[in-house]
Protein backbone atom coordinates (compact mmCIF):
# COMPACT_ATOMS: atom_id res chain seq x y z
CA UNK A 1 0.00 0.00 0.00
CA UNK A 2 1.40 3.36 -1.06
CA UNK A 3 1.79 6.52 1.23
CA UNK A 4 -1.38 8.24 -1.29
CA UNK A 5 -3.47 5.18 -0.56
CA UNK A 6 -2.54 5.12 3.02
CA UNK A 7 -3.82 9.07 2.90
CA UNK A 8 -6.97 8.48 1.54
CA UNK A 9 -8.05 5.46 3.97
CA UNK A 10 -6.92 7.74 6.96
CA UNK A 11 -9.39 11.15 5.54
CA UNK A 12 -11.97 8.43 5.25
CA UNK A 13 -11.57 6.61 8.71
CA UNK A 14 -11.40 10.51 9.99
CA UNK A 15 -14.77 11.41 7.94
CA UNK A 16 -12.92 14.05 6.22
CA UNK A 17 -13.09 16.08 9.51
CA UNK A 18 -9.02 15.99 10.13
CA UNK A 19 -7.82 18.01 7.57
CA UNK A 20 -10.74 21.22 8.66
CA UNK A 21 -8.98 20.43 12.04
CA UNK A 22 -5.52 21.07 10.89
CA UNK A 23 -5.99 23.35 8.53
CA UNK A 24 -7.71 25.67 11.56
CA UNK A 25 -4.62 24.89 14.08
CA UNK A 26 -3.77 27.94 15.87
CA UNK A 27 -6.87 29.95 15.00
CA UNK A 28 -10.02 30.57 17.18
CA UNK A 29 -13.52 28.88 16.57
CA UNK A 30 -15.35 30.52 14.11
CA UNK A 31 -18.66 31.90 14.88
CA UNK A 32 -21.58 30.09 12.67
CA UNK A 33 -23.57 32.60 10.53
CA UNK A 34 -26.81 33.69 11.82
CA UNK A 35 -29.22 32.23 9.63
CA UNK A 36 -33.72 31.61 9.52
CA UNK A 37 -34.22 28.93 11.83
CA UNK A 38 -36.64 27.18 8.92
CA UNK A 39 -34.13 26.84 6.70
CA UNK A 40 -31.99 24.70 8.67
CA UNK A 41 -31.01 21.49 7.19
CA UNK A 42 -33.18 19.03 9.14
CA UNK A 43 -35.70 21.46 10.40
CA UNK A 44 -39.52 20.62 10.21
CA UNK A 45 -42.76 22.30 11.34
CA UNK A 46 -43.91 21.14 14.49
CA UNK A 47 -47.69 19.00 14.26
CA UNK A 48 -49.45 18.43 17.68
CA UNK A 49 -52.74 17.32 18.72
CA UNK A 50 -55.32 20.12 18.48
CA UNK A 51 -58.78 21.19 20.24
CA UNK A 52 -61.78 21.66 18.19
CA UNK A 53 -62.26 24.38 15.34
CA UNK A 54 -63.48 27.70 16.87
CA UNK A 55 -62.77 26.79 21.12
CA UNK A 56 -59.68 29.51 20.79
CA UNK A 57 -60.97 32.32 19.19
CA UNK A 58 -60.57 35.61 20.77
CA UNK A 59 -63.58 38.22 21.29
CA UNK A 60 -62.88 41.02 18.36
CA UNK A 61 -65.51 43.31 20.04
CA UNK A 62 -64.05 42.83 23.46
CA UNK A 63 -61.35 45.85 24.84
CA UNK A 64 -59.14 42.81 26.23
CA UNK A 65 -58.13 39.52 24.89
CA UNK A 66 -57.31 36.03 26.55
CA UNK A 67 -54.54 35.84 28.64
CA UNK A 68 -54.13 39.93 27.95
CA UNK A 69 -51.66 42.06 30.78
CA UNK A 70 -52.01 45.76 29.60
CA UNK A 71 -54.86 47.42 28.86
CA UNK A 72 -53.75 48.90 25.45
CA UNK A 73 -51.38 46.35 24.06
CA UNK A 74 -49.79 43.24 25.18
CA UNK A 75 -46.24 43.37 25.18
CA UNK A 76 -45.36 39.71 25.15
CA UNK A 77 -44.34 37.88 22.37
CA UNK A 78 -47.57 36.23 20.56
CA UNK A 79 -46.51 36.10 16.61
CA UNK A 80 -44.05 34.86 14.36
CA UNK A 81 -40.51 37.00 14.97
CA UNK A 82 -41.15 38.13 18.36
CA UNK A 83 -38.41 37.67 20.58
CA UNK A 84 -39.35 35.50 24.38
CA UNK A 85 -36.68 35.35 27.25
CA UNK A 86 -36.09 31.23 28.18
CA UNK A 87 -35.38 30.33 32.19
CA UNK A 88 -34.58 27.40 32.50
CA UNK A 89 -32.75 26.45 36.17
CA UNK A 90 -32.57 22.75 36.47
CA UNK A 91 -30.69 21.39 39.72
CA UNK A 92 -31.65 17.65 40.33
CA UNK A 93 -30.13 14.66 41.49
CA UNK A 94 -30.88 10.96 40.55
CA UNK A 95 -30.01 7.94 42.52
CA UNK A 96 -30.88 4.24 41.74
CA UNK A 97 -29.20 1.32 43.44
CA UNK A 98 -29.88 -2.21 42.80
CA UNK A 99 -28.34 -5.97 44.43
CA UNK A 100 -30.05 -8.43 42.22
CA UNK A 101 -29.07 -12.05 43.51
CA UNK A 102 -30.27 -15.00 41.49
CA UNK A 103 -29.66 -18.80 42.37
CA UNK A 104 -31.22 -22.13 40.23
CA UNK A 105 -29.86 -25.36 40.83
CA UNK A 106 -31.36 -27.91 37.68
CA UNK A 107 -30.51 -31.35 37.51
CA UNK A 108 -31.70 -34.08 35.69
CA UNK A 109 -31.63 -37.86 34.37
CA UNK A 110 -32.30 -39.91 31.58
CA UNK A 111 -33.12 -43.81 31.61
CA UNK A 112 -33.03 -46.34 28.67
CA UNK A 113 -34.12 -50.09 29.27
CA UNK A 114 -34.26 -50.95 26.01
CA UNK A 115 -32.93 -49.54 22.66
CA UNK A 116 -34.53 -51.32 19.96
CA UNK A 117 -32.40 -54.63 20.37
CA UNK A 118 -29.35 -52.46 20.03
CA UNK A 119 -28.30 -53.41 23.21
CA UNK A 120 -26.09 -55.67 22.26
CA UNK A 121 -23.79 -53.24 19.86
CA UNK A 122 -23.51 -50.87 22.47
CA UNK A 123 -19.63 -51.30 23.58
CA UNK A 124 -19.52 -49.92 19.46
CA UNK A 125 -22.00 -47.44 19.57
CA UNK A 126 -21.20 -45.59 22.95
CA UNK A 127 -17.64 -45.40 25.08
CA UNK A 128 -17.16 -48.29 27.70
CA UNK A 129 -18.18 -46.31 30.42
CA UNK A 130 -21.60 -46.09 29.19
CA UNK A 131 -21.72 -50.45 29.30
CA UNK A 132 -20.56 -52.97 31.53
CA UNK A 133 -19.92 -57.08 31.27
CA UNK A 134 -22.56 -56.86 28.45
CA UNK A 135 -25.07 -54.80 29.83
CA UNK A 136 -25.95 -51.54 28.97
CA UNK A 137 -25.98 -48.88 31.37
CA UNK A 138 -29.13 -47.57 31.54
CA UNK A 139 -28.29 -44.39 32.70
CA UNK A 140 -27.36 -42.61 28.95
CA UNK A 141 -27.98 -38.90 30.03
CA UNK A 142 -27.16 -37.36 33.53
CA UNK A 143 -26.60 -33.76 33.78
CA UNK A 144 -26.67 -31.25 36.99
CA UNK A 145 -26.39 -27.40 36.60
CA UNK A 146 -26.24 -24.69 39.55
CA UNK A 147 -25.63 -21.02 37.65
CA UNK A 148 -25.46 -18.76 40.18
CA UNK A 149 -25.32 -14.79 40.04
CA UNK A 150 -24.69 -12.04 42.39
CA UNK A 151 -24.08 -8.19 41.58
CA UNK A 152 -24.68 -4.77 42.94
CA UNK A 153 -24.75 -1.42 40.80
CA UNK A 154 -25.36 1.96 41.96
CA UNK A 155 -26.57 4.88 39.63
CA UNK A 156 -26.27 8.20 40.83
CA UNK A 157 -26.70 11.69 38.32
CA UNK A 158 -26.54 15.01 39.53
CA UNK A 159 -28.00 17.98 36.82
CA UNK A 160 -27.44 21.29 37.54
CA UNK A 161 -27.59 24.14 35.01
CA UNK A 162 -28.97 27.59 35.00
CA UNK A 163 -29.68 29.29 31.41
CA UNK A 164 -30.89 32.63 31.00
CA UNK A 165 -31.60 32.81 26.58
CA UNK A 166 -33.76 34.78 24.09
CA UNK A 167 -35.97 32.66 21.70
CA UNK A 168 -37.71 33.38 18.64
CA UNK A 169 -41.39 32.50 17.66
CA UNK A 170 -40.97 30.87 14.80
CA UNK A 171 -44.52 28.72 14.26
CA UNK A 172 -48.26 29.31 15.36
CA UNK A 173 -49.86 26.47 15.66
CA UNK A 174 -53.82 26.27 14.51
CA UNK A 175 -54.71 26.55 18.59
CA UNK A 176 -52.49 29.30 19.55
CA UNK A 177 -49.63 27.94 21.35
CA UNK A 178 -46.04 29.22 19.85
CA UNK A 179 -43.15 27.37 18.95
CA UNK A 180 -39.44 29.24 19.91
CA UNK A 181 -36.10 28.54 18.80
CA UNK A 182 -32.95 30.11 20.33
CA UNK A 183 -29.53 29.88 20.33
CA UNK A 184 -26.89 31.28 21.52
CA UNK A 185 -22.77 31.17 21.03
CA UNK A 186 -20.11 32.57 23.55
CA UNK A 187 -16.66 32.50 21.88
CA UNK A 188 -13.66 32.39 25.24
CA UNK A 189 -10.38 32.39 23.78
CA UNK A 190 -10.42 29.20 21.84
CA UNK A 191 -13.66 27.46 23.12
CA UNK A 192 -17.14 28.67 21.63
CA UNK A 193 -19.98 27.60 24.12
CA UNK A 194 -23.14 26.62 23.09
CA UNK A 195 -26.23 26.83 23.47
CA UNK A 196 -29.86 25.92 22.20
CA UNK A 197 -33.17 25.47 22.75
CA UNK A 198 -36.61 24.48 21.80
CA UNK A 199 -40.20 23.97 22.50
CA UNK A 200 -43.76 24.88 22.58
CA UNK A 201 -45.41 27.53 24.77
CA UNK A 202 -48.56 28.74 25.75
CA UNK A 203 -49.00 32.66 25.77
CA UNK A 204 -50.82 32.64 29.02
CA UNK A 205 -47.69 31.18 30.36
CA UNK A 206 -45.47 33.99 29.43
CA UNK A 207 -44.42 36.42 31.99
CA UNK A 208 -45.56 40.29 32.04
CA UNK A 209 -41.80 40.97 31.63
CA UNK A 210 -41.75 38.54 28.34
CA UNK A 211 -40.20 35.67 30.10
CA UNK A 212 -40.99 32.09 30.40
CA UNK A 213 -39.78 29.27 32.45
CA UNK A 214 -38.49 25.81 31.73
CA UNK A 215 -40.76 24.05 33.27
CA UNK A 216 -44.04 25.95 31.06
CA UNK A 217 -42.16 24.84 28.15
CA UNK A 218 -44.08 21.56 26.55
CA UNK A 219 -41.76 19.36 24.30
CA UNK A 220 -38.42 21.15 25.43
CA UNK A 221 -35.30 20.48 23.78
CA UNK A 222 -32.16 22.02 25.71
CA UNK A 223 -28.41 21.41 24.63
CA UNK A 224 -25.60 23.14 26.35
CA UNK A 225 -21.91 22.14 24.54
CA UNK A 226 -18.82 23.21 23.20
CA UNK A 227 -16.14 23.28 20.38
CA UNK A 228 -12.81 23.70 20.36
CA UNK A 229 -9.44 23.43 22.54
CA UNK A 230 -10.98 22.43 25.61
CA UNK A 231 -13.79 20.15 24.12
CA UNK A 232 -11.24 18.51 21.78
CA UNK A 233 -9.30 17.52 25.15
CA UNK A 234 -12.42 16.14 26.94
CA UNK A 235 -13.08 13.32 24.02
CA UNK A 236 -10.99 10.47 22.67
CA UNK A 237 -8.87 10.80 20.05
CA UNK A 238 -10.62 10.01 16.70
CA UNK A 239 -8.39 7.23 16.68
CA UNK A 240 -9.78 5.70 19.52
CA UNK A 241 -13.32 7.27 18.48
CA UNK A 242 -12.73 4.68 15.30
CA UNK A 243 -11.73 1.60 17.40
CA UNK A 244 -14.73 2.24 19.87
CA UNK A 245 -17.38 2.03 17.33
CA UNK A 246 -16.01 -1.04 15.41
CA UNK A 247 -14.54 -3.16 18.36
CA UNK A 248 -17.48 -5.74 18.92
CA UNK A 249 -15.68 -5.92 22.53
Amino acid sequence: MNRFTYCILLFALTGCNLPQQLSTIGEAPKLSQIQNPTQVSGYQPVSMPMPATGSYQSKTNSLWEAGSRAFFKDQRANKIGDVVTVLVDIDQKQSIQMTPKMQRTTSGSTTVTGALGLESKAEKLFPKKQHGAGVLNPAWLDFKSNPTLNSTAQYDVSDKLNVKIAATVIQILPNGNMVIKGRQELRLVNEVREVEVMGIVRKEDISASNTIKGDKIAEMRLAYGGRGDLSDLQSFPWGQQVLNKVMPF
